[in-house]
């Protein structure tokens, strides 16, 4: 894959790892489209893959995945088919040993920790982070991989995955509060609304489900500090089955550190447990640095959320950790070759995606 910075006298191209995702959920997708009576292999049609024989532990490239998500939602017809396919989510059929890891916590807010802890070994093109917002948690899901029109129904199947975990770890004693999505409402808020039966906010830069603080702590009901113990011991090589280098991790850090701090080397550096200056050298010896990948996370989200929201230019800029939205601009305009302002109206003249 590749991405093309654009100078006043070159192109530079960055050539970018694949990234991957454990499909999980997307082995229910098959049987959704059946029951809305819609034509399965059209959907898989060129995608090489076999929807008889989709698997949970079934990892594909995030293009490919994205791809059938969108034409899932194109063929069917149903944009919001990404939050039916969500409301199916199991945690343990389809999260395979990190939901065990997880029914195992001693509460609530350790399970979550434990899907932010292990979630590298099911993704390497997004993150999942649990932050504190207020009085409350945001535990929420970001790509950082570029992104394509089948990211709207992706954040959809997120955002109720993640209603359906605490759901299920709380007994149903427990909700989120309300949900952000990264992407406008268009003409289905009412579908929202139904289906999730909680306050739905559109366009906003972050998403996930808001959890209130005093939800952390109910203990699970399938709690066991001896399961867990075992499932700890054997979990990290079950999981994590490649190790990913520097600049993954990097990448995975810069995407995190967009949603509070802002993406500087220190703050990156720190997350990781490095010295700037190590982490600047042994960047180096992968061919890459902290600049390259930090403009590379800040464009993948950039277009993310120009094409998917309505958040003004310059606080799009803010949330990227721009100084001003004229660096902002210029930045993009150097990574695109075109001004924020005039990517997006190009991006709306296409059309939606479905």
């Amino acid at each position: 894959m590749t991405l093309l910075f654009r100078g006043q006298n070159a192109i530079v191209d960055v050539m970018r790892r694949i990234t991957t995702q454990r499909i999980g959920p997307l082995v229910e997708l098959p049987g959704l489209l059946r029951d809305l009576e819609v034509d399965v292999d059209a959907v898989f049609e060129g995608s090489g893959i076999n929807p008889g024989s989709l698997s949970p532990d079934l990892r594909l490239s995030f293009p490919d995945l994205l791809d059938v998500l969108n034409r899932a939602a194109r063929i069917s017809g149903c944009p919001h088919i990404g939050l039916l396919l969500g409301l199916r989510f199991d945690l343990v059929r389809h999260h395979g040993l990190i939901g065990e890891l997880m029914h195992s916590a001693p509460t609530l807010k350790q399970a979550l920790v434990d899907c932010v802890t292990w979630q590298p070994g099911y993704s390497s093109g997004a993150i999942v982070y649990l932050n504190q917002l207020g009085d409350d948690y945001d535990f929420g899901y970001g790509t950082y991989d570029v992104s394509s029109p089948g990211t709207r129904v992706l954040y959809d199947t997120i955002v109720c995955i993640g209603i359906r975990m605490v759901q299920e770890l709380t007994n149903r004693t427990a909700a989120p509060i309300e949900v952000h999505f990264s992407h406008s409402a268009d003409d289905d808020r009412a579908i929202y609304g139904k289906l999730l039966r909680l306050p739905a906010r559109f366009n906003q830069p972050r998403t996930g489900v808001i959890v209130e603080a005093i939800a952390m702590g109910i203990e699970p009901p399938r709690a066991d500090p001896v399961e867990r113990q075992r499932l700890l011991a054997i979990i990290k090589d079950a999981v994590l089955t490649a190790k990913p280098d520097l600049a993954a991790k990097v990448s995975h850090a810069i995407r995190q550190k967009l949603h509070y701090d802002g993406p500087t080397m220190p703050s990156v550096a720190k997350e990781l447990g490095l010295h700037p200056r190590t982490l600047r050298r042994r960047l180096a010896e992968e061919g890459e640095t902290f600049e390259r990948l930090r403009d590379s996370v800040r464009y993948a989200v950039a277009r993310e959320l120009l094409e998917l929201t309505d958040i003004p230019v310059a606080e799009v800029g803010g949330f990227l950790g721009f100084e001003t939205p004229g660096v902002f601009s210029r930045a993009f305009r150097r990574w695109s070759g075109t001004s924020p302002s005039n990517w997006r109206r190009a991006r709306r003249t296409i059309g939606p995606p479905f």
